[in-house]
């Protein structure tokens, strides 16, 4: 409907209009420059454009185009026009660049103005007062005349049937009656710019007619000049242009609105937000999202949810302050911009927009339940990024989501720590923020060190130290801990092949995330690892938690098997806390059961405790698998382990996790006194 009606408008176009390629060579005419020049547009497509301007301004012309193809707008140009009778006419042009997606000029528009009679007014003008009235009265343009003091001299007849309430008076303010208040300062800017420059001024403004509406005018305003040089009177010629400005709206409404909700689209929050930025403005920035969209969508129909979301988008615009914000970004996704507000204000915002809610929704005599639930960050306050911004904004309101949603939530510090260390994990390994510590594992029997446990740790440049219990959670939901796994193994198979010169038959237990166990490549990386660090498969043990290898069973045997295959040990890590049975693991090729700290802790005060530990040590035995106990802390807890024949125990009673150079140095200390095999 668009295209036919834009079709339409170009061919009936009161005016000429000529549309040329970048290369002059002309697209389409309308009929009003057809019977202006003769011409067809099966004429023109034949020749130049060139051929309906007098042969004196080809040169200007070619100008002209070159500005336009640059992407300048240019108006009313004067040229000296040919007809296809020889006829000379002398034409206004205003020339426009047609751009594609990518704003690149493909087009050139051209509106051709016959302007005979404004150049045979302005020389009546100059004849005399009697001759220029003649014209003026038979001129369908609005016609005034100022005198060189701004006073009003004459309206013309036209001007007078349209508009029917122009108060004639020689004080200047009467020029300004009936006209638009908000127009009034750039009409008196132009007007003042007339007088003091004695240059021709154009404008447009808003002005009531006859009937009570507004309508839009178009204004030229040309001072006649005396032989000094000086202004005699001002010439001003309008016209109604109020159908073109209803036009433009129109375009503007497709370009800026929601064809649904009527609210501001995605292309006009990005230009009204940059436009706060760029006013030093503060505001809240809110993600709306109405719960059970599509819901109600899936359990009604589409109909009944493009009705929700019409009169949702009108509980929330009855909430809204005049200088608020609210537009549809597409789907269910809507935001708000709350300006010059404080969290307190935000607050009481945010929380009348929720309570619009609570009332039920009625489509078609059936009753529509929906709440509201709302994210909301600050600018700057939060960041002064704003795609960051938006982010934390969206963050913000899945935290409502996961509390079960009809709420709000404000961004909070936290989750800005998340972020970062979310948006900086990638790049961790490449600028050498990653180190890893160590931590004994003692053989219980001979008191000697029998290996060491790896882990991981991050120097963030801002956040400090980060906790793994930080970081690996988000390293496993993004995929990136397959890189920093095979980034620990390399390093610290490197490390523990220097220190086995020295402790010959030292161990390297590395922690396996469960996503791993759906990885079947690992394999084939951790191989080529051993290989290029020349490590013994058999000294190398990888340890997988319990709960992790219940949830990857299958593929998670799989892959272990493959690895004891090669030499590989596999340790089951935090025994005790998941399914703990040991008829399961029996058939797994597992060497090492780690039993959990919590069994540890209280073991010498807790009989259950002990029970529970002395049984997991002796049915591990029987099946031919060593046992080692987590989190010992002090020697009544290493005597009771000795006497269950636990095989290794490892703790803050042996040493903390320490850093290469410390470890080794405890490695020689340690074993220097350790009881003899």
């Amino acid at each position: 409907m668009t295209d036919k009606f834009s079709a339409a408008l170009f061919y009936y176009f009161p005016d000429a209009m000529i549309i040329f390629d970048l290369h002059g060579n002309v697209v389409k005419v309308n009929c009003a420059f057809e019977a202006l020049f003769g011409w067809t547009e099966a004429d023109m497509k034949e020749v130049s454009f060139l051929v309906c301007i007098d042969v004196c301004d080809h040169e200007r012309a070619q100008r002209v185009f070159e500005k336009v193809k640059c992407g300048e707008v240019l108006r009313d140009i004067e040229f000296k026009a040919k007809k296809t009778n020889g006829q000379y006419v002398p034409i206004s042009a205003t020339l426009s660049p047609i751009f594609n997606e990518k704003h690149e000029v493909i087009y050139i528009t051209s509106v051709f103005r016959d302007i005979t009679k404004q150049k045979e007014m302005e020389s009546a003008l100059q004849d005399s007062e009697r001759r220029f009235r003649l014209i003026a009265e038979h001129s369908s343009d609005y016609i005034l005349i100022l005198s060189n003091e701004g006073n009003l001299t004459y309206v013309s007849p036209s001007y007078k049937n349209a508009i029917d309430n122009l108060v004639e008076t020689n004080s200047k303010e009467g020029l300004f009656l009936y006209i638009y208040p908000d127009d009034i300062p750039i009409l008196k800017e132009k007007l003042q710019k007339l007088y003091t420059d004695c240059e021709p001024q154009a404008v447009e403004f808003r002005r009531k007619s006859k009937n009570g509406d507004w309508i839009w005018l178009e204004a030229q305003g040309t001072p006649i000049l005396n032989e000094k040089k000086q202004i005699d009177y001002v010439v001003i010629s309008a016209k109604n242009i109020s159908e073109r400005k209803r036009y433009e709206e129109k375009l503007r409404q497709l370009a800026y609105f929601d064809s649904l909700t009527g609210i501001p689209n995605r292309s006009y929050f990005e230009k009204h937000v940059k436009e706060l930025i760029q006013q030093n403005c503060t505001f809240a920035l809110c993600f709306l999202d109405f719960d059970k969209f599509k819901w109600i969508n899936d359990h009604f129909s589409h109909q009944a949810g493009d009705y929700f979301l019409k009169e949702a988008v009108k509980r929330v615009q009855n909430v809204l302050r005049p200088s608020d914000f609210f537009a549809r970004l597409g789907g269910d996704e809507f935001v708000l911009l709350l300006p010059d507000v404080t969290k307190d204000e935000a607050t009481v915002m945010a929380e009348k927009l929720i309570q619009a809610f609570h009332q039920p929704f009625y489509y078609e005599k059936q009753m529509i339940q929906s709440t509201l639930s709302i994210g909301i960050a600050f600018y700057p306050t939060d960041s002064a990024d704003l795609d960051t911004l938006i982010k934390y904004a969206d963050k913000a309101l899945y935290q409502v989501k996961e509390r079960g949603k009809n709420g709000y939530h404000f961004y909070h510090p936290q989750q800005k720590r998340n972020a970062i260390i979310e948006q900086d994990l990638p790049f961790a390994i490449m600028k050498e923020q990653f180190y890893l510590c160590y931590q004994p594992k003692i053989e219980l029997d001979s008191g000697a060190a029998m290996g060491v446990e790896t882990l991981i740790r991050w120097s963030h440049p801002t956040l400090g130290e980060i906790s793994p219990l930080e970081f690996i959670p988000l390293a496993e939901e993004s995929g990136f801990i397959f890189e920093i796994t095979l980034w620990v193994l390399e390093r610290a198979c490197r490390q523990v092949k220097e220190w086995q010169r020295h402790f010959t038959d030292l161990h390297l237990a590395v922690n396996l995330s469960p996503y791993l166990l759906n990885r079947k490549e690992l394999v084939g990386h951790v191989m080529d690892i051993v290989k290029r660090t020349q490590f013994t498969p058999a000294h190398l043990i990888l340890e997988v938690t319990e709960s992790g290898l219940i949830e990857n069973i299958e593929t998670g045997k799989n892959i272990l098997t493959e690895l004891k295959n090669i030499g590989i040990q596999v340790a089951i890590d935090d025994f005790g806390t998941g399914f703990s049975s040991l008829a399961y693991i029996r058939n797994l090729p597992v060497s090492l059961l780690k039993i959990d700290r919590s069994f540890i802790k209280d073991i010498a005060g807790n009989s259950k405790d002990a029970t529970i530990v002395d049984t997991i040590i002796h049915l591990a035995q029987s099946l031919d698998i060593k046992v080692l106990a987590e989190g010992v802390e002090n020697n009544e807890q290493v005597s009771l382990l000795q006497q269950m024949d636990c095989d290794f125990a490892q703790g803050f009673y042996f040493s903390k996790s320490l850093k290469a150079e410390k470890l080794k140095k405890w490695l020689e200390e340690h074993n220097a006194t350790a009881l003899p095999h």
